[in-house]
């Protein structure tokens, strides 16, 4: 072979190692810059995902069924059967105030007042109604958290004052809790809310004779004679007084 075609021979081999180096290099980078692309577009995914909020299947046959059904339950004392017709009506619709209040009654009837408070609690944050407030008070009360139990029952009270066994509920409180003042001031309320209720005339008398108005507690006890003209206890009282 001459000196022409080794030279040709060698240009050949050069040019086929350059060419497969270049293919090597460019199939190198098209794979770099592929994996670059999927990065990118996965943090771009990422930045532009939105959370959609999981969507609570409604209820077989409706809310409105579900919740009818749910009541006439909750009437008949059904708790166990209710319950969970009430838990699939606020799950479904988080708003719904009649469920919500259900739910509190129905803890409330077995003694699960934390739980009842909860319910309650959602309520007065959805809407201001004294019925919402009085039973928030009751489920704190009974859990002996008094200081939240009054200012559940004073927020019911601003709301609607009418209710003699509101007003008697908040007057209890601040007995508790050693207010006086206060206690007397809300059982006088109620009892102008609540005038046959001897029980409660019984109540003033004590709080009267314990802060030395003799005359006031003398005066509702013979309220009670009046309403009860054999109470020998009373009469007695009535001795000790005069």
């Amino acid at each position: 072979m001459n000196t022409f075609a080794w030279i040709l021979l060698i240009f050949s081999g050069l040019a086929l190692l350059l060419m497969f180096a270049r293919r090597l290099r460019l199939t190198r980078q098209d794979v770099i810059l592929q994996e670059d692309m999927v990065a990118e577009e996965a943090a771009v995914a990422e930045e532009e995902a939105v959370e959609i909020p999981e969507e609570k299947p409604e209820p077989e046959g409706g809310v409105k069924k579900t919740f009818s059904r749910a009541d006439v339950l909750f009437s008949r004392g059904d708790l166990d059967e209710a319950e969970p017709l009430l838990i699939a009506v606020v799950e479904a619709d988080t708003d719904h105030l009649d469920a919500h209040h259900k739910l509190g009654l129905l803890y409330m009837k077995r003694g699960s007042f934390g739980q009842a408070e909860l319910y309650f609690s959602k309520l007065v944050n959805l809407k201001k109604d004294p019925v919402y407030f009085s039973n928030l008070g009751a489920a704190l009360y009974q859990q002996a958290r008094l200081i939240e139990a009054a200012e559940a029952y004073e927020n019911a009270i601003s709301l609607d004052d009418r209710r003699g066994e509101r007003l008697q509920s908040l007057a209890q409180v601040y007995f508790e809790l050693g207010e006086d003042e206060k206690a007397l001031h809300y059982f006088e309320r109620a009892a102008r809310r609540k005038p046959k209720d001897t029980e409660l005339k019984l109540i003033l008398a004590d709080y009267y004779e314990k802060l030395g108005r003799r005359e006031e507690a003398a005066a509702k006890l013979e309220e009670v004679l009046e309403a009860d003209p054999y109470n020998e206890e009373v009469k007695g009282r009535l001795k000790t007084l005069g």
